[in-house]
């Protein structure tokens, strides 16, 4: 049963002290029987700092009403049209916000800061924006949202997050889970009002494709030879590119990385339990879900080449712009023997363009880059020392074009000690310039080690 006072207008917000008023802020939302999601969502803003939790009501939410007017409207006892929001504050510090839904299962859109424990391994961050009460709050999160079992399975909410996470860093359209069940095909019967079923793996790529997300699957058991999970996921989570995971029964998003020693960890967001929980190696008993069957990494661009391909047209050029003269030779013999660690990562050229500058003493390097044409998107291959350090180290740097093609992807400019390389689009042939600086300089990717 709902509270008698629910979505009820307040002058001013209603406040639940943490840890002392718990339980009875999760007895006003767990009207349709104990919730994971909020428990753990509750969980994770404590472990932040927490220490307050104001309700805002009423609250007119977008994708609740989509999932109101195509559903919900229309039963014979619908539920309310609006909602109620809880805001999570660690004194002046805004750590985050969850709608709650009238419906059965109560959390709706939800943005919550990771754990403390955690933050430095999430890779898929976005900036959300609140105004309530006039006042203006901003939290960096991975979006959320469970499903209500009836409208939205838990294919629609891994779209939803996917879909609004690129909306607010790539700026892509904002979709609802209304436009995910109909990207979906699920409601291609006659009334267009009924509830949802489960997904295919084949229909969730038709829906991020629909939503304009096209998707790159990968099977687990017949990855591109030399890939393994780990690097495959790994170079798209760099690229701050969330990867849906399909196993048996269930789609979950992977929002972060870290290793452990030698082992891989990672950070997954699940409708049904919460926005980060760490997943050890999959494909073991460690991971309740069972095997992973298949990877969707949704693009929010034209990106054509795959990492892969991306890395290993990387790795031949530098062997080509290493094998130059005997200044290079050194890096050359070290790429043939393994001794450099390549990090491979998806940018917005404009962006690598501002970042270079931040992380190369020399200038004539940082110029080189900065004038040479590039499209909207590329593909950046560092080549690190192998040193133990905590701080990667980056001995040179190869830029692909990520718009070209698949099988042939093209060379922009490369940087390694003693020399630039840029392939102009008029050219054939890369030119190159001598520079001063031979030195190792800052990666661009932080070291996500335990």
């Amino acid at each position: 049963m709902l509270p008698e006072d629910w979505g009820q207008t307040r002058a001013r917000p209603g406040a639940y002290k943490l840890p002392e008023a718990e339980a009875e802020l999760l007895a006003r939302y767990e009207h349709g029987g104990r919730s994971k999601q909020l428990r753990n969502i509750v969980d994770a803003a404590r472990d932040g700092g927490a220490t307050a939790v104001f309700i805002e009501a009423p609250y007119v939410d977008f994708d609740y009403r989509a999932e109101f007017a195509n559903l919900y409207a229309r039963s014979f006892v619908p539920p309310p049209d609006r909602c109620e929001r809880l805001l999570f504050f660690s004194g002046e510090k805004f750590l985050g916000f969850s709608v709650m839904r009238p419906t059965h299962k109560t959390v709706g859109r939800s943005a919550v800061a990771p754990p403390p424990e955690l933050e430095r391994f999430v890779c898929c961050l976005a900036e959300h924006k609140v105004r309530p009460y006039g006042q203006s709050h901003r939290v960096e999160a991975f979006p959320f949202i469970s499903q209500d079992a009836q409208y939205g399975r838990c294919a629609h909410a891994a779209i939803w997050a996917i879909a609004r996470y690129h909306h607010l860093v790539h700026r892509t359209p904002k979709h609802s889970i209304a436009a995910v069940v109909e990207a979906a095909g699920t409601r291609e019967s006659v009334d267009r009002t009924s509830s949802s079923e489960g997904l295919y793996v084949q229909e969730v790529a038709a829906a991020l494709r629909g939503l304009g997300l096209p998707a790159k699957l990968y099977d687990p058991r017949r990855l591109p030879p030399n890939e393994t999970v780990e690097k495959v996921v790994c170079r798209y989570l760099n690229s701050g590119f969330p990867v849906a995971v399909n196993t048996p029964a269930h789609l979950t998003v992977l929002v972060g990385y870290g290793h452990d020693g030698d082992d891989v960890f990672f950070l997954r967001a699940d409708d049904n339990l919460g926005p980060y929980e760490r997943v050890d190696w999959p494909n073991t008993p460690a991971d309740r879900l069972k095997e992973w069957d298949m990877l969707l990494v949704p693009f929010p661009a034209r990106i054509h080449v795959p990492g892969e391909a991306a890395e290993i047209t990387a790795g031949l050029e530098f062997l080509k712009a290493t094998g130059f003269d005997d200044d290079t030779a050194e890096w050359h013999e070290r790429q043939l023997a393994l001794d450099l660690r390549l990090r491979t990562y998806a940018v917005d050229a404009a962006e690598y363009k501002l970042a270079i500058a931040r992380r190369h003493p020399g200038k004539e390097v940082v110029a080189h880059h900065r004038a040479t044409p590039t499209p909207a998107w590329v593909w950046v291959t560092e080549f690190q020392e192998r040193d133990g350090r905590a701080d990667a180290r980056v001995v040179g740097e190869v830029v692909i074009d990520a718009t070209s093609h698949p099988y042939r992807p093209r060379l922009i400019m490369a940087n390694v000690p003693r020399r630039c390389f840029a392939l102009l689009p008029e050219e054939r042939v890369p030119r190159h310039i001598p520079v001063p600086y031979a030195g190792a300089y800052a990666s661009a990717m932080p070291d996500r080690l335990v």
